[in-house]
């Protein structure tokens, strides 16, 4: 059985096209092998439309109840558990989902035992701010071949999921679930593939940059980077982790560095009575951190050829940085722990969710 799990928060202008993308797919599946799909609408307690319109369709739509926090990683988790297939594809409600793709996928996964999952490329209906800009222009949806982590979803057997942890997202990420997820598969031995073929048509968001990043602070999901290390610290991927992080880590050791060498110059001059030498040596201590700063930015600006690019990326990874700080601090309950699952709409062919 193939379980489509579409993950939704306010997404009542996008998810009809993703759910009938869905049921398309899987009555290709169905054609091609005989088997039965299930499409699972996960949401995290939209305020619009978003449940009503998927009500409309023969699906099963579940819900996070009021006491677990809303995320990314909380979707996914309450889909999988609500979901029954032994292939599990994971979509946003912002996306379509090629008619095609799992049943490549499927075949891809039939053809070699270790693969864990199988994405496609991904393709942008419409990108409007530099948030969106900067994920298009790193590829990250088009790199083809054997991958750490899977970005724009893909199709995973289960029983590699079990394997890693027995959970398909840690409910404690708002971000990076994905990533967290090749993680974990890659310490238990599997492999992820994206395969030259078109997956998924994304729709991306309405916001422009700042707002779009202020919705991502409020929410807390910029503070999913320290969460994510939190919860890596003493696991094998821990360095994976890092190497993912190294952009906001490496500001947030530029500032700590800083702040050091300042008080270091304030204790040495103190000690030897040259307080009047104190402003120049903190001039100069600045002037050679700002060189450090504007290597890096120059260094980007010739690879990406773009000042824009080269603007944002330097203030996303002071955002960042902070938000690594704050995310390293707020709890976090065990990833392994089943969710609650609140069953809004179920299709009366269908057996009951899964409670774990």
């Amino acid at each position: 059985m193939l379980s489509i799990v579409i993950k939704t928060l306010n997404e009542e202008g996008k998810v009809a096209r993703a759910i009938e993308s869905a049921l398309a797919a899987g009555a290709e599946w169905t054609r091609q092998f005989g088997e039965p799909v299930q499409v699972v609408v996960a949401d995290s307690r939209s305020s619009d439309a978003t449940v009503a319109v998927a009500s409309r369709y023969a699906v099963d739509v579940v819900q996070l109840p009021p006491e677990v926090e809303r995320g990314c990683g909380a979707g996914v988790q309450l889909g999988y558990q609500a979901s029954q297939g032994d292939y599990l594809y994971l979509l946003d409600g912002d996306m379509e989902l090629n008619t095609d793709f799992p049943v490549a996928a499927r075949r891809r996964l039939d053809a070699e035992p270790t693969l864990a999952g199988v994405a496609g490329t991904l393709a942008d209906n419409r990108v409007r701010n530099g948030v969106d800009r900067l994920r298009v222009s790193s590829g990250e949806g088009a790199r083809i071949g054997r991958l750490p982590w899977l970005n724009g979803g893909g199709l995973y057997r289960r029983r590699a999921i079990a394997a890693a942890g027995g959970y398909a997202a840690d409910p404690n990420l708002k971000a990076y679930e994905e990533a967290e997820l090749g993680m974990r598969l890659a310490a238990a031995g599997w492999s992820l593939e994206r395969l030259p073929l078109p997956a998924v048509r994304h729709t991306g968001h309405d916001l422009d940059t700042l707002a779009l990043l202020a919705r991502h602070w409020r929410s807390g999901r910029a503070m999913a980077a320290g969460v994510l290390l939190r919860s890596a610290w003493g696991q094998p991927w821990w360095w994976a982790a890092v190497r993912l992080l190294i952009h906001p880590l490496a500001i947030l050791l530029w500032w700590l560095g800083g702040l050091a060498g300042a008080l270091l110059l304030v204790l040495l001059c103190s000690a030897r009575g040259e307080a009047a030498q104190l402003p120049l040596a903190l001039a100069l201590w600045s002037a050679l951190l700002l060189a450090v700063l504007a290597g890096a930015a120059l260094a980007l600006a010739w690879r990406r050829r773009s000042l824009s690019h080269v603007a944002l990326s330097l203030y996303h990874w002071h955002y960042g940085a902070l938000a690594i700080v704050l995310g390293a601090l707020r709890p976090q309950r065990s990833p392994a722990s089943p969710l609650p699952v609140r069953v809004l709409h179920q299709p009366p062919t269908h057996q009951a969710p899964r409670a774990a």
